[in-house]
């Protein structure tokens, strides 16, 4: 009983604290899944361990009942021969009454040693139970941060190809603004010759009235004497 105790003692010194401060972030998770998987099997077999300590405590519990129930009944049989003035069966109980006593302190002690050993191993199989429950929860907090990482590191490549393809969207709009600096150039460069040609007012007049004058008016009239006459037709 005291190798069971202890093998499964070692057991539980191995908690999930220590297995994931030896962990590395890429290979966290495969210590996680291995120290679960490795728990559920030592569990399994503490509670079979477990059951056979308990059911040795209840055994242990039985026999110590038993004897204490048959120092009572033998003192009461002695009492009840005296009573009946019969010495001897009196004496007889009486002897059997001292040979459980002398068994008492054993079972005492046994019963004492096996409700221990339960007690320990019930322990262990809560603590045990305990301690996969927070490696699950903490599986579950691994992979949401993994998780999380993964999304990060996606959004932070298609930042960078997002930022690539805003350089060459920013080196368009460079080019863009090149060209139409030229145009505007152009045509300050136009209409400074214009401001400084003194002749430009003189030939800006000539074309606007070398078709007949404001606009052609004679020519508008003629045009509307033909529509007349071809109506009145």
């Amino acid at each position: 009983m005291a190798n069971i105790i202890t093998r499964f003692a070692d057991i539980m010194s191995a908690n999930i604290n220590s297995v994931l401060s030896k962990a590395e972030a890429k290979n966290a998770d495969k210590l996680l899944e291995k120290y679960i998987a490795d728990a559920r099997r030592d569990l399994e077999q503490l509670k079979s361990e477990t059951a056979a300590v308990i059911a040795e405590e209840m055994a242990q519990g039985r026999k110590l009942a038993d004897c204490e129930a048959d120092i009572a009944k033998y003192g009461q049989y002695a009492e009840a021969a005296v009573r009946a003035g019969n010495d001897d069966d009196a004496r007889k109980f009486l002897t059997y009454k001292q040979q459980e006593t002398a068994k008492l302190a054993n079972l005492q002690a046994s019963y004492a040693a096996a409700k221990e050993n339960s007690e320990k191993m019930r322990l262990m199989s809560q603590k045990l139970t305990e301690e996969i429950n927070a490696a699950g929860s903490k599986m579950a907090e691994l992979k949401a941060k993994m998780s999380m990482a993964q999304s990060q590191e996606k959004m932070q490549q298609l930042n960078q190809r997002l930022g690539g393809a805003g350089s060459s969207l920013n080196n368009m709009d460079g080019l863009f603004d090149a060209v139409q600096k030229r145009i505007d150039t152009i045509d300050a460069q136009a209409q400074l010759n214009q401001d400084l040609d003194p002749e430009a007012e003189r030939r800006e007049l000539e074309r606007k009235y070398a078709g007949g004058g404001a606009g052609g008016a004679n020519s508008v009239d003629d045009e509307l004497a033909k529509l007349k006459a071809m109506m009145n037709n």
